[in-house]
């Protein structure tokens, strides 16, 4: 293998793989809020284990996506995007608490912003 081979595959992977982060964050976004659309819909219900479970589930993918930024991007960005997770969770845990879904709408709400924003300015779908 050349050099210009081996810096050729070297550049070919760090593009597909940051294709392939861009795309994750797209499906943990979208998973996020499936799983919070259902919580909600258990909880009218008074399904108790299936809203536990969902609810853990957006727990689960909104603290991938906080403990996933990227520390060396923007710092102003990083630290807001921080501190709406933190939110997003405690609301979450919240309304696993309280069994509130009008207080979940919020979450729900910035689930689906946030999906939209990264799918229509980061992915150009």
């Amino acid at each position: 293998m050349t050099v210009n081979e081996a810096y050729n595959t070297y550049k070919n992977t760090l593009l597909s793989t940051a294709v392939d982060k861009v795309q994750i964050v797209s499906l943990l976004y979208e998973g996020a809020l499936k799983f919070a659309l259902n919580a909600s819909k258990f909880m009218k219900e008074n399904n108790l284990e299936d809203k536990a479970d969902n609810l853990n589930k957006v727990s689960g993918i909104i603290l991938a996506l906080r403990d996933s930024l990227d520390q060396n991007a923007d710092k102003e960005t990083v630290e807001y995007l921080t501190d709406l997770y933190n939110f997003l969770l405690k609301e979450t845990i919240k309304a696993n608490s309280h069994n509130d879904t009008e207080a979940f709408g919020i979450v729900i709400r910035y689930l689906e912003q946030l999906s939209n924003i990264w799918n229509n300015q980061v992915m150009k779908k």
